[in-house]
């Protein structure tokens, strides 16, 4: 494959970036179904799931490179559906 066509097919994207993406595309199914469980909605799921993949993908530039994607991306994913619980809570009392 010449520079030119691998230009073209990733785009300006940082190998980073390209890695989040084809890491994502894997992941995806099994993070939604994470967090579906932890939130107890598919719909509620797919929400903190998308909350948590863009912050992910904003902090990008933070991760360490030497360390697996997919831990990291469970943790912000669990981080987040516990914020969702939390707030839940303090909502249904209201």
């Amino acid at each position: 494959m010449d520079t030119q066509t691998e230009l073209d097919t990733t785009g300006l994207f940082e190998a980073r970036y390209v890695a989040f993406l084809e890491t994502l595309a894997h992941l995806r199914p099994r993070l939604h179904h994470y967090c579906a469980r932890m939130t107890g909605s598919v719909l509620d799921g797919e929400d903190v799931m998308q909350e948590a993949v863009f912050e992910a993908y904003r902090k990008l530039d933070q991760f360490d490179d030497s360390r697996l994607l997919s831990p990291w991306l469970f943790r912000i994913a669990h981080n987040r559906c516990v914020d969702f619980l939390r707030r839940r809570q303090v909502r249904q009392p209201a």
